[in-house]
């Protein structure tokens, strides 16, 4: 007996909307509409021009340890892309950190007195931890401690988000940033362990039209199929 032919709905045509549709549409015969509230899609991925440059609206970085998903990134990118060496810096006090921070660099641009307070802060958390209330914020502290807590993660993330940290879930944290801490930072620095957290990777794959080509790509793909 024929299966019958479904029709999928999709609400958002952002990364994970365009890539569930590309797969439905690439492995079935189903009708699949995506919806979209803006008038391109894209999400928070897409790249636009401005001032004569293309400019990507973050700084996503594609890397994966999953087969299927790089599987995936090849079949749509191609050979259109270049590994490249990642720099992002968080700019305090007038001077500019690596990030995620690096234990020699912070500790040099701070000052001996703040590298000072920044460590009995940790060790603090180490002795009297605080209480986890399911906030970014106590999830964050409890890892470096409240000192370098305020200095690198919360204005910077309250900026980007728009949330307070106290508001921000801790499921976003332990996605965002995962198993990274104070003592991997050190343990990293001093190369005393395999660098095997995302976080800290130094390379990436970039596309070379700008993070928003592969999503173009896909919706390309999607309305040739009549999926769109």
């Amino acid at each position: 007996m024929q299966e019958q032919k479904k029709k999928i709905a999709i609400i958002g045509a952002g990364p994970a909307g365009l890539a569930a549709a590309y797969r439905l549409v690439n492995n079935s015969n189903n009708e699949v509409v995506v919806y979209e509230a803006s008038d391109a899609p894209g999400g928070m991925c897409k790249s636009i021009k401005l001032w004569d440059c293309t400019v990507d609206i973050g700084p996503h970085r594609f890397f994966s340890y999953d087969t299927r998903v790089n599987t995936l990134w090849l079949e749509v990118v191609q050979r259109k892309y270049k590994m490249v060496n990642r720099l992002t810096r968080i700019f305090y006090k007038n001077k500019f950190f690596f990030y995620p921070i690096q234990a020699f660099d912070a500790l040099k641009k701070v000052g001996f007195f703040t590298a000072t307070c920044c460590f009995f802060s940790y060790v603090k958390e180490k002795i009297m931890p605080c209480k986890l209330d399911g906030s970014f914020e106590t999830w964050v502290t409890r890892r470096f401690g409240y000192k370098l807590y305020a200095m690198f993660f919360k204005t910077y993330s309250e900026k980007l988000w728009g949330i307070a940290c106290a508001d921000l879930d801790d499921a976003f944290a332990s996605q965002r940033i995962k198993g990274l801490s104070m003592m991997e930072v050190v343990l990293n620095a001093f190369k005393l362990k395999k660098n095997e957290h995302k976080t800290l990777v130094d390379t990436f794959a970039y596309p070379i039209e700008g993070t928003g080509m592969v999503l173009v790509v896909v919706f390309e793909c999607a309305i040739s199929t009549n999926a769109l």
